[in-house]
C-alpha cells in the first residue's frame, strides 16, 4: 500500500490544506495519509490557535488517516530541524512511501537543484552565503541570495526566499542527506500567500484566518479585552471561507473558552522571564548568538510588553519569526545542550488521532516501527527510566502542554497534565466528531 506522509501545523486547517490532501490522493490513488503535526507551539514561534487534539480532528475530517505529534524540540526550531524531525518521524513509522508538500513554485526540478546544492554546500556556495550574511540579511534571505548566485539558478529571483519553497527545499535536502527513499510529491500552493493577512482570497491563508479572529475581536469598541462572544462573532464572519469541520471545531473550542490562544497571552510571563534572566542564562538558550543576549537584557528593562520588545529587537538579520521562536525557547527552557539530542529523530511516535482506516494503519505501524508508538500519556512514562534521550523529549512535550493550557481564556480549563487525560481523537465516516 502507498502511504503519503504530510508535514503540517494546521493552525488552523483551511481550504488550501484540504486541496493539498485531495491533490496528494489524486496523484497517488488508493493511498492512505499520515500527517505529522506540531503540537502546542508552532514553528513561527507562537502557541497554536487551538489545542493539538482539535487540530488533529480537523485534519482527520479533511482526509488524513493518522495524525502524529512532532515533538516540541523540533516544532519550535528553524526550518532545517523542523523538516528533519518531521521527516524522521515519518520514516520511523516504517510504512510511509511518499512525502507530499506544498511550494510556491510549479517547477519541482528547480527545487531539487537547490536542494542538491544545499546538501553538497560547495565552497562557492558557502562563500556567497557568508557574503550575504555579512550584509546583515537573515539566514533564510542570505541562503536564498546565495542560491541565486548558482549558475543553474540565476534566473530564479526571489524564488528561494518564499516560505513554502524554503521548507520544500529543506525537505528535499534532508531526504538526500539521510538517503531516505520517500518519493517527493510537490504540489503548487493555491490561494493567498503564507503571510498574506487578507481575507479577500477564496483560499485565505492560516495567517489571515488567525489575524481576522484575533484582531477583529480586539477592535470591538465596547470592551477593553475581547470576550468569547467577540471571537464567536469574528468566527461567524468567515464561516463560508472555512471547511465545515474546521468551523465546527473552532466553534466548539471558542464556546468552551479554550481558544483562541495567541502570543499576546504570554506577554506578562515572558517579560518577567526576560527581566529576571542573567546574561549567562540568556546565552545558554538555543540560537542566542552574536551578543544578542546584551540587546535582550537592555530592551527587557525598557519595554513594557512583548509587541514593543519584539519591535525594538527586530533587525534585518533577526526576523520576527526567529525572535518569537527565541521567546518560546525561553519559555520552555530550551538550552543549547539539547541540540545534541536532535540528530537521530524522535525517540517515540505520539498518536494524536486516527480515522477508521487509520486504526488498521496503526496496527501496521506498531509492527514496522523501530520506536515505541505512544497512544496514551500514561504509556509514555514507562520508557523514561530506561532512556535519558527519550525522557528529555517526553518531559519537554509534557511541559509544553502544561504551559499551553495556562493560556486558555477560561481559567477553570487551565488544568495541567492534559496529555495524560485526553485520548487520541477518532472519527467515523458519518460523524467527524466522536
Amino acid at each position: 500500500m502507498n502511504i503519503i506522509g504530510i508535514i503540517a501545523e494546521y493552525n488552523p486547517f483551511h481550504v488550501g490544506h484540504l486541496y493539498h490532501l485531495e491533490e496528494a490522493k489524486r496523484r497517488v490513488p488508493d493511498s492512505a495519509i499520515i500527517a505529522v503535526m506540531s503540537g502546542s507551539f508552532v514553528q513561527r514561534g507562537e502557541p497554536a490557535l487551538v489545542n493539538k487534539w482539535s487540530r488533529a480532528e480537523m485534519a482527520l475530517a479533511g482526509g488524513a488517516d493518522v495524525v502524529l505529534e512532532l515533538p516540541v524540540l523540533y516544532s519550535v526550531r528553524s526550518a532545517y530541524w523542523f523538516a528533519r524531525g518531521a521527516i524522521e518521524t515519518l520514516q520511523q513509522t516504517g510504512v510511509v512511501t511518499h512525502l507530499a508538500f506544498g511550494a510556491e513554485t510549479d517547477d519541482p526540478a528547480l527545487l531539487q537543484k537547490a536542494a542538491n546544492i544545499l546538501a553538497g554546500e560547495t565552497p562557492a556556495f558557502q562563500a556567497n552565503l557568508k557574503h550575504a550574511l555579512k550584509k546583515g540579511l537573515s539566514y533564510p534571505d542570505a541562503r536564498g541570495q546565495a542560491l541565486e548566485c548558482e549558475d543553474d539558478l540565476a534566473s530564479s529571483l526571489n524564488t528561494f526566499s518564499k516560505p513554502n519553497n524554503i521548507l520544500g527545499i529543506t525537505y528535499l535536502q534532508v531526504l538526500q542527506e539521510l538517503a531516505y527513499p520517500l518519493i517527493p510529491i510537490i504540489i503548487e500552493r493555491k490561494g493567498a500567500g503564507y503571510d498574506d493577512k487578507s481575507m479577500e482570497s477564496v483560499i485565505p491563508s492560516a495567517t489571515a484566518i488567525r489575524h481576522h479572529l484575533l484582531n477583529t475581536a480586539k477592535q470591538k469598541p465596547h470592551a477593553q479585552a475581547p470576550s468569547s462572544e467577540d471571537y464567536l462573532v469574528a468566527l461567524e464572519e468567515i464561516k463560508d471561507l472555512l471547511p465545515a469541520p474546521t468551523y465546527k471545531i473552532l466553534l466548539k473550542e471558542f464556546e468552551k473558552s479554550q481558544g483562541p490562544v495567541s502570543l499576546d497571552s504570554l506577554s506578562v510571563p515572558i517579560m518577567a522571564l526576560l527581566r529576571r534572566s542573567s546574561k549567562e542564562y540568556l546565552n545558554s538558550i538555543v540560537d542566542v548568538t552574536e551578543g544578542l543576549e546584551n540587546r535582550i537584557m537592555k530592551l527587557a528593562q525598557e519595554c513594557v510588553n512583548l509587541n514593543e520588545f519584539l519591535g525594538a529587537l527586530k533587525t534585518k538579520r533577526y526576523t520576527y519569526t526567529r525572535l518569537r521562536r527565541f521567546l518560546i525557547h525561553l519559555l520552555l527552557n530550551y538550552t543549547s545542550d539539547l541540540e545534541s539530542m536532535l540528530p537521530g529523530g524522535p525517540p517515540y511516535l505520539r498518536l494524536l488521532g486516527f480515522s477508521e482506516r487509520g486504526q488498521q494503519l496503526i496496527r501496521l505501524i506498531k509492527e514496522k516501527a523501530a520506536i515505541p508508538v505512544i497512544t496514551k500519556g500514561a504509556h509514555g512514562k514507562k520508557y523514561c527510566c530506561e532512556d535519558a534521550r527519550y525522557r528529555t523529549f517526553w518531559e519537554k512535550d509534557i511541559l509544553s502542554g502544561n504551559l499551553y493550557t495556562l493560556l486558555y481564556p477560561d481559567e477553570s480549563a487551565r488544568i495541567g497534565n492534559a496529555d495524560f487525560l485526553i485520548s487520541p481523537v477518532t472519527i467515523t465516516k458519518n460523524n467527524f466528531l466522536v
